[in-house]
């Protein structure tokens, strides 16, 4: 699937002294088979621009297209426009659900069911595939966001905070969508967490699924993916490679957002003498650093 936003407004209260305009003629294309981020302070419209691509808003101006393969591969198009003129086709908006999963900030906390199992099944068996089939796709997806099939049965409450958001992403795997929004999937794990949630973003990238990742970690931005959107006051100030932009750092600071941990000490680095090339990971730099140690205890 490919999403093309095109000049993309939406206004909160409009009319009101609250008013607030969330995104400001938003213009981007989300292509199959991409790993990105998007980032930007609180309140720069990452999670509105979300909840526009699965359609759960709908835009005041511009309009939001879909293009997409059906099941007896035929190319098809949706178009999402302003709401008064998009009433006659709201019947595609469960296309659009299918197709564009979204895991919001917290999804544990939307978990509801008396086990595991029923709420990994509850979104797919809604949209139409029959329960007996939704369950053993239940007991692949288990597996897939790192928890055995001991686990169907299993009450959601009696998990971890981490585990309970892995059966959440399950529930959004079993509907099995093109595209996948993640939104703050790491807040608040530890850094074992972290690492497993994002491990699992990239098992999925790699079977071929869209990635977006909005995230505020800048760091994870610069190791897992290869795109990035930067938001600033409702409108797009960067799109493009996610090396490129991180290691600007004039741009980041003028822009509020804090440089990289990484490429901030690898800069540290190349000041006192360590020729460092462009490393993306912390397990990168340090086998630099081992490759240069040795080289100097060689020329010893």
């Amino acid at each position: 699937m490919k999403i093309k936003a095109k000049n993309i407004v939406k206004i909160y209260d409009q009319k009101l002294p609250s008013e607030l305009k969330a995104l400001d003629k938003v213009t981007t294309e989300i292509n199959q088979g991409e790993f990105i981020a998007i980032i930007g302070q609180t309140g720069s419209g990452k999670t509105t621009f979300i909840q526009h691509m699965n359609a759960l808003l709908l835009p005041d101006q511009g309009e939001i297209e879909y293009l997409y393969f059906d099941s007896k591969n035929q190319e098809k198009k949706l178009v999402v426009q302003k709401p008064r003129f998009f009433r006659k086709k709201l019947k595609f908006i469960n296309e659009i659900r299918r197709r564009v999963g979204v895991v919001f900030q917290f999804a544990e906390y939307q978990l509801f069911e008396q086990t595991i199992e029923k709420d990994i099944i509850f979104g797919a068996v809604s949209m139409g595939t029959p329960k007996n089939e939704a369950k053993k796709i239940a007991a692949e997806i288990i597996e897939l966001v790192g928890l055995d099939q001991s686990f169907l049965q299993k009450s959601p409450f009696e998990l971890s905070g981490g585990q309970k958001r892995r059966v959440a992403i399950a529930g959004i795997l079993a509907m099995d969508p093109d595209i996948i929004f993640f939104d703050e999937p790491t807040a608040g794990l530890d850094p074992q967490g972290t690492l497993k949630m994002l491990e699992i973003l990239d098992t999925l990238y790699k079977k071929g699924k869209t990635i977006i990742l909005a995230t505020h970690d800048l760091d994870s931005v610069l190791e897992w993916t290869k795109r990035c959107i930067f938001f600033k006051d409702g409108r797009i100030i960067y799109d493009g490679d996610t090396y490129s932009i991180l290691a600007n750092n004039k741009f980041l600071i003028e822009n509020k957002m804090l440089p990289t941990n990484l490429l901030n000490f690898r800069e540290k680095l190349i000041k006192i003498g360590y020729p460092i090339s462009n490393v993306r990971s912390v397990s990168e730099l340090i086998s630099e650093i081992n490759m240069l140690i040795q080289k100097e205890t060689n020329a010893d």
